[in-house]
């Protein structure tokens, strides 16, 4: 691995960011750049530039714009980022969103494929990560609107809060792609100052200053917004927050049980429904078995652990989940209410039921897929130890596999994967420990490990 460079080699701060990131890098790599035309993302791709002509690093850069087709010119403007790419020698591509036919969540949407296209243009590079320009105005920004917008949420522990730890320094994407943001300590205006200095410009994206987006306004709040987030508060909250998934994952590894990827068991005399990891273990754990990529809304969730610290037996629903109170032991397991309906997989298709599976019909005929039609779960559940009546409603909320006819499907016909619904899409580096024990429980592949060495852990 190449030295850190001294501050006097790596010259501003950009610069001394990008040298940084690099020598944090385990293996000779290709580092594709998101590259959008901006003064943070047109920073990073000459900061690493800079840094890799300088150190003599043994690794790649390629790059890649990403055209949303949201406005007048953004053609134009992907074109020129691909004419300096090509000046500095740096392969570029221009990958192009088609959003024909969306109509509602848009700004969601597009940051779904923006992550989808950059996958795939990694994927035709071979490129080992991407990395974007992500600056600490962002982080600051992404803190001041997490507090404003739920400043003592169920699942944030004791003060320093864990969403005031703000981004992660590296997200990986669909299982598959770490996305690595080495500019989350370089300020915007420095960034600014050293392209003024190289002569450099860049292209300002005019929603960028559109008030109708919540980062905009309070980008537009003035400089106090600006300054949160960093130094000792960030660090604080980062080590907290490490700590606490930490605490969460030995949890989930000593007290958890999973049947079939469909059901949870807990011990009442192991369960402490007051203490902040548990309550946020349950509402991971909850996500994971509903299938929903985010935890039990704060009302819930306050609701949900009003009830659990009773003493009484019974059941509670929260956030498309069962929680059954029976025989010592709390079990939990998707509730029957909004289940999908019987749907169809063709041979040599691949989709997704419920959030929860993941279904590979890889034999020569259609299979019908539907809650309840598995006759054999019952009795494979009872036999791992859940009670017969507590197994009887999870089959039926359960997917089954049956054959035009109504013939049971033959099981080497299709496979049925677990999907891991908060941590498939999107894993911030800072709950890797937590998606990993998540991962052993549903008899999941363990989770890639970043490829760049984390300073937070330092």
């Amino acid at each position: 691995m190449p030295a850190r460079p001294s501050p006097d080699r790596a010259g501003s701060a950009p610069r001394a960011a990008a040298h940084a990131f690099l020598s944090r890098l385990r293996h000779p790599s290709t580092v594709l750049v998101a590259v959008s035309g901006g003064s943070d993302s047109v920073g990073l791709l000459l900061a690493l530039h800079h840094a890799l002509k300088t150190s003599g690093s043994p690794h790649r850069l390629v790059a890649c714009t990403v055209d949303h087709a949201l406005r007048s010119g953004s053609a134009a403007e992907a074109e020129a980022v691909s004419r300096r790419c090509g000046a500095l020698g740096i392969p570029h591509t221009v990958a192009r969103w088609s959003h024909s036919g969306i109509t509602s969540g848009l700004q969601a949407e597009a940051r779904l494929a923006r992550y989808r296209l950059l996958s795939e243009a990694a994927r035709d590079f071979r490129a080992d990560l991407v990395v974007t320009g992500h600056s600490q105005d962002d982080q600051a920004e992404t803190i001041a609107m997490r507090a404003a917008r739920s400043p003592q949420t169920f699942d944030a522990g004791e003060p320093p809060t864990i969403g005031l730890a703000g981004m992660a320094d590296a997200v990986l994407f669909a299982r598959t792609l770490w996305i690595c943001r080495p500019f989350l300590n370089v300020r915007r205006q420095a960034i600014r100052d050293d392209l003024t200095s190289l002569g450099e410009g860049w292209i300002d994206d005019p929603s960028n200053d559109d008030p109708r987006f919540e980062r905009v306004r309070f980008r537009q709040a003035g400089p106090d917004v600006a300054g949160q987030g960093t130094g000792n508060i960030l660090q604080d909250a980062i080590s907290h927050r490490l700590k606490a998934d930490a605490a969460i994952s030995e949890l989930l590894t000593d007290h958890v049980r999973v049947h079939a990827a469909i059901a949870a068991e807990i011990a009442l005399a192991d369960l402490d429904v007051t203490d902040i990891h548990w309550q946020r273990l349950l509402a991971v754990l909850a996500a994971t078995l509903a299938g929903k990529p985010h935890p039990i809304g704060q009302d819930t969730a306050v609701r949900l652990f009003a009830t659990l610290q009773t003493d009484m037996a019974g059941a509670t629903t929260a956030g498309g989940c069962v929680f059954e109170r029976r025989g010592g032991r709390l079990f939990v397991y998707r509730e029957r209410r909004n289940l999908p309906p019987p749907v169809t997989v063709q041979p040599g298709q691949t989709l997704i039921w419920d959030g929860r599976f993941a279904i590979d019909n890889h034999g020569a005929a259609a299979i019908t897929l539907m809650a309840g039609a598995d006759r054999t779960l019952v009795h494979r559940l009872t036999a791992g130890g859940l009670p017969t009546g507590v197994a009887g409603r999870v089959a039926q909320a359960s997917p089954g596999m049956l054959l035009p006819d109504g013939a049971t499907a033959d099981p080497t016909a299709f496979s049925l994967t677990p999907v891991i619904a908060p941590y498939d899409t999107f894993l911030p580096r800072f709950d890797r420990m937590i998606a990993q024990s998540i991962a052993a429980l549903f008899n999941r592949a363990p989770f890639p490990t970043c490829p760049v060495d984390d300073i937070s852990t330092k």
